[in-house]
């Protein structure tokens, strides 16, 4: 309808102060990051794109720029509730305007309703969905680094590797473990390797089967595993799912393992 969007243009400088004023007011924690000025230019932006998707009758631009903005703040570190708070307050105060302004005119508030209606979902779900999919981007890339991290190969002694285990497992997670382990055994002619659970939160019916087939890969390379770092609550988990780890040896701490491999190659030298 031409006079609201005429209504829109006219005050749309006076609508962006104050919805700018208000969620500076509110306290918002991403927005009151802003200067005043910064914010109300972001947030005319969004005011452009409701008013030219208006007089298109589909809220085609608010959805692209909301999408832009939803990856963007995500990487800024902003929470995706304050985002949506600040996406709500500009839209209460053009219902609250247009309703002084058009308190004798039902026809053009119903108009502005309907709109508003269909325009803040849009822009809400395409703030949203581009918000968590960034996130869940930049989860993915940290997990990436903490794996890295975490799925190092120690050379504990001539012969002896050690592979700290950290975080949850899960099948994709097991296999490059695996690929990590297996190279730096190759590399170093280990004779002993120890897998250390210390860091594992749980090893049950999920885990225990990518421990069991890690220790048969690095037995196929000619080392001897063991499972180190079991401790009594690990234990009891353990038995208590009726865990099976193939025979795999199994020892309380760092140090029976580091013992109990120099010993193992001590032997062998013997013969």
């Amino acid at each position: 309808m031409q006079r609201v969007i005429d209504a829109f243009q006219e005050g749309i400088d006076v609508y962006v102060a104050e919805a700018c004023d208000r969620a500076l007011a509110e306290g918002n924690p991403f927005y009151s990051r802003f200067s005043r000025e910064l914010l109300f230019v972001s947030v005319k932006r969004v005011f452009e794109a409701v008013l030219q998707d208006l007089a298109v009758g589909a809220p085609k631009t608010l959805i692209g720029l909301m999408g832009a903005i939803g990856a963007q703040r995500s990487a800024q570190g902003a929470k995706i509730s304050d985002m949506l708070r600040g996406f709500e307050v500009g839209f209460q105060v053009l219902t609250e305007r247009f309703a002084e302004r058009f308190r004798d005119d039902p026809e053009a508030r119903l108009f502005w309703e309907m709109a508003r209606s269909r325009f803040s979902y849009a822009g809400a779900a395409a703030l949203a969905d581009a918000f968590l999919e960034a996130r869940e981007a930049i989860t993915q890339a940290q997990a990436e680094e903490i794996f890295e991290l975490s799925a190092r190969v120690l050379p504990l002694s001539r012969g002896v590797l050690l592979l700290p285990l950290v975080g949850r497992m899960d099948g994709a997670r097991a296999e490059r473990i695996m690929e990590v382990l297996l190279a730096s055994v190759s590399e170093h002619g280990a004779k002993v390797v120890l897998l250390d659970v210390t860091g594992l939160p749980v090893v049950d019916e999920v885990v225990a089967p990518h421990l069991v087939r890690t220790a048969s890969a690095v037995r196929l390379l000619g080392a001897t595993p063991a499972l180190v770092g079991v401790r009594p609550n690990l234990a009891r988990t353990m038995v208590a799912g009726g865990v099976d780890l193939g025979g795999l040896v199994t020892l309380a701490r760092l140090e029976d393992g580091l013992h109990w491999a120099l010993g193992l190659l001590g032997r062998s030298q013997g013969r």
